[in-house]
């Protein structure tokens, strides 16, 4: 808009950073051909100095001939990035850049430019207001913008007295989409207008900001005192430009804060991701060196991120012979999905079975960067072994069910067919002494396959709503007459609340009978104290009822200790093994547990079962 050749020069790398159409004029250049010219191949004079206004200076045009120009140098703010450079043919009679009239309106002119510079839009708009006001003398000025939600023009930023309308609907847009200029005695075409009227204002003019097909918004002033309608319509056409070229900043700062703010989403997304998925992630670069290790991969493989960093890959990913040659495949763009079975080795030397993902990272044509995805298997392998030997486990129950009930009838004629030879033997025959034995052993083989048989039958119980504490009572009565004559002495203790359980009456009872007899037999022949105590528990909301079962035995060494509910694990002579391991798998059945305590002097097992919660009436 300036009458007078202008540059904008960058100071750090002395090139153009912009020229005005007059400028592309007086050189014979293009303005595509300056944006980014040396300012010393037009200006070998310039030395770059701002305190010489006026200053003579030799001009090269495109033909190479030169010319000689006043130059005023206008710094920018923010100072010392930018200079703004105003130049005059020497010809001119009148040189306006020499005229200290003219001051404030180059003053004016760099605050103009400054309003860009602003840290928000508000202040901006302000700032560019002010300086127009003091460009053009104008009583009143106003910027409106275009709303995106609906089409109208929306009043954000005005100065002066006069009442402006808020805002302007679609059909002011159509009437004001170009440069106009009203004046007293004009017939007002707008509401812009009839407002300046009403003011009493001697002429108002806009102009549109934006592109002529993408108009973003206006800027209207106006005044009380006459001012040429093409003066009027160059200031205003200014500050157009100037709104205009707030606008698209702060546009551009909008967009780029809500891509830096998805970014940071993702990237916190990434991060959390990173911190808490089990599978390992190491990011190699191009030369397949270690750029960044995940926490899981450094909880994996025994290394922190920062110490092998800039590492060779085989230096810490040690494992199969192709891992290397699928790590090379993937910078020629290949990713392999499965590496196959593959060992992986920690830093401390101990390998494990791993699943490993390989793929390239590109950026157009070009890789980038590989990842690498590590799953450890060892907990699935040991879970395949666990399943394995259930499975056989359970195989091997069903043999010996098969085994046992097969057995059992060959055992009981034996029995029979001893006693029918005992009986037809002298009582005095030497042999009676040894078919005794053999009974014996028959009666202790038949005693050892209903074990088994028991342990290896189905658990599918029927359920029923059971009183523990009942159940106990009618226990200890029955197996009283056993505990007394072994000297011992009992207590059951029960808390007056003590909840009901869902089980298997049958089932339960066997239960507290094999603990209630390990516990007798293990405190003779001289006896001792038995104490059954039932007491309502609670963990996690859920309610539970704990009978625990303790004796003033010798208690059982440490090194047993896990070994108690193993199947054929027996420290009595004669025992088959059988009994704390079918109370295991009873409790296990009824979704409850068994725990073992035990210290010289004693020994305590705690059973847990889910309770009934009852509503309270």
């Amino acid at each position: 808009m300036l009458p007078h050749a202008a540059l904008l020069v960058d100071t750090r790398s002395q090139r153009i950073a912009s020229a005005n159409t007059r400028f592309s004029e007086l050189t014979a250049y293009s303005r595509p051909e300056l944006n980014g010219m040396a300012v010393q191949h037009l200006l070998p004079e310039w030395n770059g100095e701002t305190d010489q206004p006026g200053a003579e200076q030799t001009i090269l045009r495109r033909n190479q001939t030169a010319i000689r120009a006043n130059l005023v140098p206008l710094p920018t703010a923010p100072k010392g990035k930018q200079i703004f450079l105003l130049l005059e043919p020497a010809e001119y009679a009148i040189s306006l850049f020499t005229q200290q009239r003219f001051a404030p309106f180059w003053h004016s002119l760099d605050q103009l430019i400054g309003s860009l510079s602003e840290a928000s839009l508000e202040e901006a708009l302000h700032a560019a207001l002010t300086a127009a006001q003091s460009l053009s003398n104008a009583d009143v000025l106003a910027v409106y913008r275009l709303q995106s939600h609906q089409p109208i023009l929306q009043n954000c930023a005005s100065l002066g007295t006069v009442a402006l309308p808020a805002s302007l609907d679609a059909t002011e847009m159509m009437t004001l989409n170009r440069a106009r200029f009203w004046q007293t005695g004009k017939r007002p075409t707008s509401a812009l207008h009839r407002a300046a009227r009403a003011a009493q204002y001697a002429y108002l003019a806009s102009a549109p900001v934006g592109q002529a097909n993408a108009v973003v918004g206006l800027v209207v002033l106006g005044g009380a005192q006459p001012l040429q309608a093409d003066l009027a319509q160059t200031f205003c056409q200014l500050l157009a430009a100037t709104v205009s070229a707030i606008f698209e900043r702060f546009l551009q700062i909008e967009h780029l804060q809500a891509q830096l703010d998805e970014y940071a989403a993702r990237l916190r997304q990434l991060e959390a991701l990173q911190e808490n998925t089990q599978e390992g992630m190491i990011i190699l670069d191009d030369q397949l060196r270690i750029l960044y290790m995940s926490p899981s991969a450094e909880l994996m493989m025994g290394y922190a991120s920062a110490e092998v960093s800039g590492q060779r890959v085989e230096n810490v990913l040690i494992g199969p012979e192709a891992l290397l040659p699928a790590l090379s495949a993937a910078l020629e763009g290949s990713p392999i999905h499965n590496l196959g079975s593959a060992r992986l080795y920690r830093r401390n030397g101990e390998a494990f079975p791993a699943l490993i993902r390989i793929f390239p990272v590109q950026r157009g044509p070009e890789i980038e960067s590989v990842l690498t995805l590590i799953k450890d298997l060892s907990e699935q392998e040991q879970f395949r072994l666990q399943t394995q030997q259930l499975e056989q486990r359970a195989l091997l129950g069903e043999v010996t069910a098969v085994f046992a009930h097969e057995v059992r009838n060959p055992i009981n004629n034996i029995s029979t067919g001893l006693q029918v030879m005992a009986m037809n033997l002298p009582p005095e025959d030497a042999n009676q002494a040894v078919i005794a034995r053999m009974l014996q052993d028959c009666d202790r083989l038949a005693e050892l396959l209903k074990s088994v048989l028991a342990y290896a039958k189905p658990t599918d119980y029927e359920m029923e709503i059971l009183d523990v504490v009942l159940l106990l009572r009618r226990l200890l009565e029955r197996l009283h007459p056993r505990i007394v004559r072994q000297n011992v002495q009992y207590d059951l203790r029960a808390e007056d609340n003590c909840p009901k359980v869902e089980g298997n009456l049958r089932a339960l009872e066997q239960v507290f009978n094999n603990l209630i007899s390990n516990a007798v037999q293990a405190m003779t022949p001289d006896g001792g104290h038995l104490i059954i105590k039932a007491t309502p528990t609670r963990e996690d909301g859920q309610l539970f009822l704990e009978i625990s079962v303790a004796d003033t035995g010798p208690g059982i060494p440490a090194e047993l200790q896990d070994k108690v509910f193993q199947p054929f694990f027996t420290t009595e002579k004669g025992g088959t093994g059988l009994g704390l391991a079918i109370v295991k798998r009873i409790l296990t059945a009824h979704r409850g547990d068994v725990r073992l305590t035990s210290f010289p002097g004693g020994t305590i097992f705690n059973v847990r079962l889910p309770a009934i919660e009852t509503t309270a009436s």
